[in-house]
């Protein structure tokens, strides 16, 4: 649990970084006014776009926002548009992913998540993507993650090679994030644009090089950026 004295946040005994962090980021999005995250939601299926064109992926992977989640009804579309192939993911009920290629068509699945549905190409269909677009709570400058704690996409992130990026609400990068041995990092972090701005920012983080056709337009964490 988390409780305040005098202004300052404390973790309460038995309750873990993560969970704290977790439970605390899930708050502020839940608080999010509508205004707020639809320009958040705008800017970052525009950021999510540039990137499927700097990357030049012929397969993209990328997931279909639940209520809250970063990018909202605006993503799908926009990368569909976008991408010549985009993979969504189907949850198994070990929590791995399976993945189908969408056809303009979704469907409630397992636990309520909406899923394409289309054939399925397997867990390891994701290593056919060229840029993985993923969901997360928080990341950092070194490439930590924080996702909802299922573990879904640190086995995700195990079968690719292709740049992994996860997209957040504003003020979500953050300069630490709690993490546990089996967590893997990301290369890169779009923070969708604050109230006032049109454009979502791009953090290229610490966990795995920059591939050599975006240096001229973003610089990586190593870098100073």
């Amino acid at each position: 649990m988390l409780s305040q004295r005098g202004g300052i946040r404390v973790v309460l005994p038995g309750v873990s970084p993560k969970s704290e962090l977790r439970a605390h980021i899930r708050s502020v999005r839940r608080a999010l006014p509508e205004h707020v995250r639809g320009n958040a939601d705008r800017s970052l299926a525009v950021a999510a776009v540039d990137l499927v064109r700097q990357s030049a992926a012929e397969t993209v992977a990328a997931y279909v926002p639940r209520r809250f989640e970063p990018g909202g009804d605006l993503l799908v579309p926009a990368l569909a548009a976008a991408a010549p192939r985009l993979l969504l993911p189907v949850l198994l009920d070990d929590d791995d992913l399976d993945w189908a290629a969408y056809d303009g068509r979704l469907a409630p699945g397992r636990l309520g998540l909406l899923e394409p549905v289309g054939p399925r190409l397997g867990p390891e269909a994701v290593a056919e993507a060229g840029l993985v677009l993923l969901p997360g709570l928080a990341a950092a400058p070194d490439g930590t993650r924080l996702g909802q704690g299922g573990g879904s996409y640190d086995r995700v992130l195990r079968r690719v090679e292709a740049p992994a990026v996860v997209l957040l609400h504003p003020g979500e990068f953050l300069a630490d994030v709690p993490s546990e041995p089996h967590d893997q990092r990301v290369c890169g972090a779009v923070e969708g644009a604050r109230e006032g701005y049109d454009t979502a920012h791009v953090h290229w983080t610490k966990g795995c090089p920059m591939p050599q056709h975006w240096h001229s337009k973003y610089r990586s964490a190593n870098d100073g950026g």
